[in-house]
């Protein structure tokens, strides 16, 4: 699987394929917002992001095509972001999500109340307005990188 950012011309695409998927999309444009392609034979398969700066950072709307559910994408899409994120110094992910919760749990991931969450996180857009208040608040501890010299 391929990994790539998602470029200004595809940005169209990706807000169809999360509002199909009744995910969060008004948004994906604005500033600390970094949303990657995820291609299989140049073809995408999925799509996923990150946003904020610093060490905690929330993990946005992961969308696998219909097509590809049940293939064990979304675990690798996730993986691939967790990665990305550690190579950019992040030390926590955080996430709101409605029916998710087990995927992530089932990842890594611990089940938390809202305000558990740190206050870049409550102050981001996606937290105070864009998913519900019965959304599920989770967080990971993301392992470092070895260090190599």
């Amino acid at each position: 699987m391929e990994t790539r950012k998602v470029a200004l011309n595809e940005m169209d695409h990706l807000r169809k394929s999360l509002s199909q998927a009744g995910l969060p999309f008004s948004d994906v444009s604005e500033p600390d917002r970094q949303f990657y392609r995820f291609e299989v034979d140049g073809q995408w398969v999925a799509y996923g992001g990150l946003e904020g700066a610093g060490s905690d950072l929330l993990l946005r709307s992961i969308v696998v095509c219909e097509t590809h559910r049940g293939e064990g994408l979304g675990k690798a899409v996730l993986s691939e972001l967790e990665r990305l994120a550690v190579s950019q110094g992040v030390i926590r992910l955080h996430l709101l999500t409605q029916g998710a919760a087990g995927f992530f749990t089932a990842n890594g991931y611990e089940l938390l109340g809202r305000d558990e969450a740190p206050a870049v996180i409550t102050q981001t857009v996606q937290f105070k307005h864009l998913c519900p208040a019965s959304a599920s608040y989770l967080r990971k501890v993301l392992n470092r990188l070895p260090c190599t010299d």
